[in-house]
């Protein structure tokens, strides 16, 4: 990708959900890194998918903001811990964690099989050296060659870590997610995980399915997954569950009100954290 008036263009389904969460990035490294990329080539996918309904804003949103505070939880937890975000694409995640908890973290990796050059210029762009951030270009299902890369970058497999497994679940089966997740349990269960997942059409009002098929279609969504079996694939890893959110739990808790998801279900998603 060729710079544009010192701008990035990006095109991908991660500058497309990245493009529509950018408001929560008001001040600091984040700003200042979203400030660089050019959003041109998205701009007419995010409209229709907006037009298909304002609701997909306010659940990516919602989203967004659970992570935030659920890390922020789960970082106070620990004095010193490590983080690993896990196919993290465009998402200045890591610079606001380096930036919030400076004394708490001991590092930071970020994997992907994509953009993690164009990360790398980005954070160059606005001046961010910080040697705890390791940038790794891998595929995250390839868990051998995962593990090869976190430890030669330095990452210490009894420490304490926080891994953010956001926005994953919806393109990979059961069997993908144990394999990823059986890399990071520990005895003592010292390490944290947050992710959310899509719902199944029988867990969500029969007024939101329609909804639902036309955001899967076209953001091509392929793995749903119940309540039921997100608690029993954990179960297999003898996980020790911390919460879990569906959206108008999560609206709930993050503004003390419900003004978009009244019902279970409705928000088409939901948000799990746990210790393994």
């Amino acid at each position: 990708m060729k710079p544009l008036e010192n701008k990035l263009p990006v095109a991908s389904s991660a500058a497309l959900l990245l493009s529509v969460v950018k408001s929560l990035y008001t001040d600091g490294w984040g700003y200042d890194y979203l400030s660089r990329i050019d959003f041109s080539a998205v701009e007419k996918p995010v409209a229709a998918l907006t037009s298909i309904t304002p609701l997909f804003s306010e659940i990516l949103l919602l989203r967004k903001q659970m992570v935030r505070y659920l890390i922020k939880q789960l970082m106070i937890a620990h004095p010193h811990q490590q983080v690993c975000i896990l196919a993290a694409g465009l998402d200045p995640l890591g610079l606001q964690i380096a930036e919030y908890f400076p004394e708490q973290l001991t590092s930071i990796y970020e994997i992907d099989i994509c953009h993690m050059q164009e990360k790398q210029a980005l954070y160059a762009a606005v001046s961010y050296n910080d040697v705890r951030l390791h940038t790794l270009h891998a595929d995250i299902t390839h868990t051998a060659q995962m593990m090869k890369m976190l430890i030669a970058a330095g990452y210490q497999p009894k420490e304490p870590t926080l891994i953010v497994f956001e926005g994953i679940m919806h393109y990979i089966p059961e069997e993908q997610f144990l394999n990823v997740m059986r890399c990071f349990c520990s005895r003592v269960r010292n390490n944290a995980v947050i992710m959310d997942y899509a719902l199944p059409e029988e867990e969500m009002p029969a007024s939101y399915i329609s909804l639902a098929r036309a955001l899967s279609e076209v953001m091509e969504n392929n793995m749903v997954y119940s309540r039921k079996k997100v608690l029993n694939l954990l179960s297999l890893l003898e996980a020790e569950i911390a919460g879990v959110y569906d959206m108008q739990a999560t609206e709930y808790l993050l503004h003390g009100y419900n003004k978009w998801f009244r019902g279970r279900g409705e928000g088409l998603l939901e948000i799990a954290a746990f210790h393994i």
